[in-house]
């Protein structure tokens, strides 16, 4: 089906989405003819926010979904066809049939669907008669190499892969359905063998410096917690920004504020399992000499064994994270103040900035990332 410039003008909608944008501080409105030459122009992959970068600037999840919507609210009619010349024009098509097991030759014509399931950036997910899949640009080899890693230690992943077309990176990975830990959390109870996957993915990540984990970059499904969107490894100073995270509300053990009964499962856990990686040390060198160039592998297998080689290791980890957990707490009150305070009195008399938090932190678990980063402690003083 052709699909024109004017068939999309009247079934685009901005209202939501940017009404939600307008509230937000170092965010621009969509136009129309952004999103138009988004959907038009097949080499533009993904529709992202319009955001100033690098100065923390946050969104949450109900702008997220209607960013979302740009897209999904299209006709499937016009989805489909719009799809298949995203993925032509970046030269994905072989990639895509073989993923889903048909032969090259064999037409994309058989995709039944496509939606955005991404959070500041469009990441697509394609049904197909024989199975769903997810792919999207990414800037290493660091997903592929990480559900090696947790092949190799036995633990559930979803499978992956990273391949280069036309000097871009990109990772095809299936689809499965679940929900984001996030979501999760408000809607069920908590059970041991929750916590402990939580501890012994918190060990993981700590080891190998794994960044950006929070509770939407885990989804739970049939009780089973799968990391996701796995971008950042062997991070330099990962550490510190564990703490960043941490204080936020958006790292693994955050749990322990809000669940203080699994504190002594939660490290039994995490200790367990940084016994287990200690003694998977041979097997995860050798992974990392295949995955990455010596240049670096290197410097990542440093990075790697001054922390399994550590027996203190864990209890460095149980200290450092005090200090961190209270300031999350010291947070979460002025965090569930400030949601009162919008509920009495509306949004209307906030500033731009307790507006900003007040939706990234909206049905999440966070609680004002980054504030002490970029100095806004002084806020909670306007609550």
């Amino acid at each position: 089906m052709l699909v024109t410039e004017k068939s999309l003008r009247n079934v685009i909608d901005l209202t939501s989405v940017n009404d939600l944008l307008a509230d937000l501080p170092g965010f621009s409105l969509f136009g129309m003819d952004q999103v138009l030459t988004y959907l038009m122009d097949p080499t533009i992959f993904s529709l992202s926010f319009n955001k100033e970068p690098g100065k923390g600037y946050l969104y949450g999840l109900d702008i997220a979904k209607q960013r979302r919507r740009l897209h999904n609210s299209l006709p499937a009619m016009y989805r489909k066809p719009l799809m298949i010349s995203r993925l032509q024009a970046h030269s994905l098509c072989d990639s895509v049939l073989k993923w889903i097991g048909h032969d090259t030759h064999v037409s994309l014509e058989s995709l039944l669907n496509c939606y955005d399931i991404g959070m500041g950036s469009s990441v697509y997910r394609l049904d197909f008669p024989s199975q769903s899949c997810v792919i999207k640009p990414v800037q290493s080899v660091n997903g592929s190499f990480y559900s090696h890693i947790l092949s190799l230690c036995q633990y559930p992943f979803i499978a992956l892969s990273n391949f280069s077309v036309l000097n871009t990176f990109w990772q095809l990975s299936s689809y499965l359905e679940g929900v984001h830990f996030n979501e999760f959390y408000y809607h069920h109870r908590l059970n041991d063998t929750l916590v402990q996957q939580l501890a012994t993915h918190a060990c993981l990540g700590d080891v190998f410096g794994r960044g950006d984990r929070h509770f939407e970059n885990y989804l739970v499904a049939d009780n089973t917690i799968y990391p996701i969107d796995v971008s950042y490894l062997f991070w330099p100073d990962n550490d510190e920004w564990l703490d960043c995270y941490i204080a936020g509300g958006q790292s693994e053990c955050c749990l322990l504020v809000l669940e203080p009964a699994f504190k002594a499962l939660y490290w039994d856990a995490y200790q367990q399992t940084f016994f287990y990686l200690q003694s998977l040390k041979d097997q995860f060198v050798s992974a990392i000499q295949s995955f990455y160039l010596p240049a670096i592998s290197k410097d990542y297998e440093s990075f790697l064994l001054t922390r399994l080689q550590q027996d203190d290791y864990v209890k460095q980890r149980m200290e450092r994270v005090e200090g961190p957990l209270r300031e999350y707490q010291f947070r979460l009150e002025y965090k569930y103040q400030l949601e009162n305070r919008v509920n009495q009195d509306g949004l209307s008399s906030l500033d731009p900035m307790l507006k900003m938090y007040y939706y990234a932190n909206k049905d999440r678990l966070t609680a004002f990332f980054l504030m002490d980063y970029f100095k806004r402690k002084s806020l909670l003083s306007m609550i």
